[in-house]
């Protein structure tokens, strides 16, 4: 097709209905992790309360709690995990989960930025400075769901790309077709997205990208494939005297990331053997059946 059709057919958001649930689903289970019961509020000092709060079980869930903590202050996870360096030098951070000291010395950081001791920048020191309200936002679901809904928005991202990948194996499968994703020495030794039928004799070679936001990798992806398009046509240059039939190099690309960059689209384009959308998987299913032999 030509880009203007391509374009045609793409999405600025692309909705995968089971990559939705999954991802409310997470987020409902996380929030309910992370929510300050009025057992653990009871009153006490803000120092006990936060302490207290800390004491999740695994390392994993106390970091969701501090980065929620953190989030309040605009702080951020990375950047405590420095302070912690400092304050308790050699000790590890997985200490944390075992120990009601370290999670004190902790909390009392987050509550009294200005108390440490410890030799901590001012600029630093001020990057968690706890609102006087954070009890009650921490018992505040629709407020922890925004939040968390917005730590989640990277791996948003990921997980649509994961499901445009499932829709085009399950087009290809549904067209009677096996596949694997593996590396293949071919593209020196890149990982493709979808091998047909397997890594012996590949008839096809199809690479899947959903991006939702523009950023330059994007421009490293398009100049990537450029690579393993430019290395495709080699291979079946190499394997024409043997009267071999070529192998296919396909692209399927959605979101409106790839919209709003124009020349790394028209990248994506121009080198491949043909290119797709996630609404025009029909057509990608009428060239498999017309190259590919069972």
């Amino acid at each position: 097709m030509t880009l203007e059709e391509l374009r045609a057919g793409m999405q600025v958001f692309v909705n995968i209905d089971e990559v939705e649930a999954a991802l409310q689903d997470e987020v409902e289970q996380l929030v309910a992790k992370i929510l300050l019961t009025r057992t653990q509020n009871g009153g006490r000092h803000r120092v006990d309360m936060l302490a207290d709060y800390l004491d999740a079980g695994s390392v994993g869930d106390i970091e969701e709690r501090l980065k929620i903590i953190v989030g309040l202050s605009q702080g951020s996870l990375e950047m405590l995990k420095r302070v912690y360096e400092a304050m308790l030098p050699g000790v590890a951070w997985g200490r944390m989960g075992r120990d009601a000291s370290i999670r004190r010395r902790v909390a009392e950081f987050l509550i009294s930025p200005q108390a440490e001791e410890t030799p901590i920048p001012q600029f630093i020191r001020e990057s968690f400075y706890l609102p006087n309200n954070w009890p009650g936002l921490l018992q505040d679901r629709e407020y922890l769901r925004a939040i968390v809904r917005g730590n989640k928005r990277p791996k948003y991202s990921v997980s649509m790309g994961n499901g445009l990948e499932e829709a085009v194996g399950d087009a290809v499968g549904a067209a009677g077709y096996t596949f694997i994703k593996a590396k293949m020495g071919i593209v020196d030794d890149k990982e493709v997205d979808l091998v047909i039928p397997d890594t012996r004799q590949p008839q096809a070679l199809i690479m899947a990208s959903y991006q939702l936001t523009t950023g330059s990798g994007q421009t490293t992806k398009a100049n990537e494939q450029a690579r393993m398009y430019a290395d495709v046509q080699r291979h079946n240059r190499s394997r024409a005297q043997l009267n071999s039939p070529d192998l296919l190099f396909i692209n399927v690309v959605d979101g409106g990331g790839w919209l709003a960059r124009t020349n790394d689209l028209q990248s994506m384009w121009a080198h491949c053997d043909y290119i797709f959308s996630l609404s025009r998987l029909d057509g990608l299913q009428e060239v498999l059946a017309h190259y590919i032999n069972q």
